[in-house]
């Protein structure tokens, strides 16, 4: 088994859709120990865009919560039942 090791960074974005549409997106930063980084970007759901940046804030928040701890849970299966007690 290789280790990884280094931080990961879950960053919430709020970007104009359309006229009147918000578009919630993560980026996700992971820099290894040697100083090296990764970067991505995905929208919190294709196409959908909120009212308000407000609303788009939160639900990247949400997505980007979610998206660690399912993350936590498939490198470190036993975090599941930790997280259920």
């Amino acid at each position: 088994m290789n280790k990884i090791s280094g931080d990961v960074e879950i960053v919430p974005r709020v970007t104009p859709a359309g006229v009147r549409g918000w578009e919630a997106r993560i980026d996700v930063v992971f820099r290894s120990a040697e100083g090296q980084s990764l970067t991505g970007s995905q929208p919190v759901r294709p196409g959908c865009t909120f009212g308000s940046p407000r609303e788009a804030m939160d639900a990247a928040l949400l997505h980007g919560q979610r998206l660690l701890r399912e993350w936590v849970i498939g490198v470190a299966p036993n975090a599941r039942a930790k997280a259920a007690t």
